[in-house]
């Protein structure tokens, strides 16, 4: 009897499962990418990992994920070179369960969570800092005048006033210096100062940029690993969002 193929281990399934080209054209018949395919060009092409990295994370043979990555390349150049659609179903895999304590592939919403825990300090606690409106649930575009702080640790929610908020001048500096001495090492935000992004930094603090009007939404969108960090700040402009 042949012998049975090992499920791959799949951490992450695709948001997007189908692509079609754009045109008059009638769409021919489409590639099919399955999802172990998938789950190699994740890792591989889009998280930098090496072949043996990626046999780890998906539990086969390095020759295995060799195949797998081949076969989707192979698939994937079809589909642009002859402009054909591709659809992602199917396959021998085995959905991550989330069982492992840390898997660091970047995939399962569990894993991703311990991503962003582990990369900032693993020694101190999360506290995750959000500046809100007058309304206490959307995100306020303006951190330095924010009225109040939504801080999160363990699980739990704290809504504080800002002491800065009504400060004449060196707001951002003030702002910043707060959230500091409050222990938080996470700060999502819209947009940042240059001179409240130096006492950041040097705190280690990590800051989001900001995705969505209400904060909850953000602090899901965090823990899914869906916010980018924030690389760019003003100088002292408080335009649009």
């Amino acid at each position: 009897m042949p012998r049975p193929r090992k499920c791959r281990k799949v951490c992450q399934m695709p948001t997007t499962k189908e692509f079609r080209p754009i045109g008059d054209a009638p769409c021919k018949s489409a590639v099919i990418l399955t999802v172990d395919e998938y789950e190699a060009i994740r890792l591989i092409d889009k998280q930098g990992f090496s072949q043996e990295e990626c046999s780890t994370y998906m539990q086969v043979a390095r020759t295995t994920v060799q195949m797998i990555y081949n076969s989707a390349r192979k698939k994937l150049a079809d589909a642009l070179v002859d402009g054909l659609s591709l659809r992602i179903e199917g396959g021998d895999y085995q959905l991550c369960d989330g069982s492992e304590e840390f898997c660091g592939c970047g995939g399962c919403r569990r894993h991703r969570w311990g991503c962003v825990q582990q990369n900032i300090m693993e020694d101190r606690k999360m506290r995750i800092a959000i500046p809100l409106d007058e309304n206490k649930q959307d995100v306020c575009i303006v951190l330095a005048r924010a009225p109040y702080f939504l801080f999160r640790e363990d699980g739990k929610d704290a809504i504080v006033e800002n002491p800065a908020a009504q400060a004449h001048e060196g707001a951002g500096v003030q702002v910043a210096q707060f959230l500091v001495d409050n222990g938080v090492n996470v700060l999502i935000t819209v947009r940042c100062g240059q001179n409240a992004a130096d006492v950041f930094k040097a705190a280690g603090m990590k800051i989001y940029k900001s995705a969505n009007k209400a904060a909850a939404d953000d602090l899901t969108a965090l823990e899914d690993g869906k916010l980018s960090e924030l690389t760019e700040f003003h100088g002292g402009f408080h335009g649009g969002r």
